[in-house]
């Protein structure tokens, strides 16, 4: 199975002006592949979800579903701002680690709720779901009464 090699950013703007409502990033991923997914021609979509990080890391739970993988967080009084989410598709191919280089387009000049921003520190959580693998998705709630 494919391995995350490493995940960098590429081309982050120096600064931004609050408000803007476009800013481009790329998000770059070494993946290093397996013989077996050479031998089974595997495919994976790379899920990447960008992050302002403040303070520690608050984990998320990720939900591998092929296309409709998402992340939640697990702390309610989570500090961290989800910013967006991009997901591409690639192939084992005949090198064992290849980079990919994905352009994202986020709104980081706008500003959540009433906290105070000086810089924004990005982090992007990487994830490969395989075509052959997990699938997972929560239900809607559901809502009952109980009679006494």
């Amino acid at each position: 199975m494919a391995k995350i090699e490493s995940v960098s950013l590429k081309s982050i703007p120096e600064t931004i002006n609050v408000g803007d409502e476009i800013s481009d990033i790329i998000v770059v991923t070494k993946i290093k592949f397996h013989q077996l997914d050479f031998n089974l021609s595997m495919e994976y979509l790379l899920h990447l979800f960008v992050y302002d990080i403040h303070g520690s890391v608050d984990v998320p739970i990720i939900i591998n579903n092929w296309d409709d993988s998402n992340v939640i967080g697990v702390k309610e009084d989570a500090k961290d701002d989800f910013l967006g989410k991009k997901t591409v598709t690639i192939h084992a191919s005949d090198d064992i680690i290849k980079t990919f280089e994905t352009p994202m387009t986020l709104k980081l000049g706008n500003l959540n709720g009433s906290h105070s921003y000086y810089k924004r520190k990005l982090e992007v959580l990487a994830t490969i779901t395989p075509a052959i693998g997990r699938a997972s998705k929560w239900s809607e709630p559901f809502e009952t009464n109980l009679v006494f």
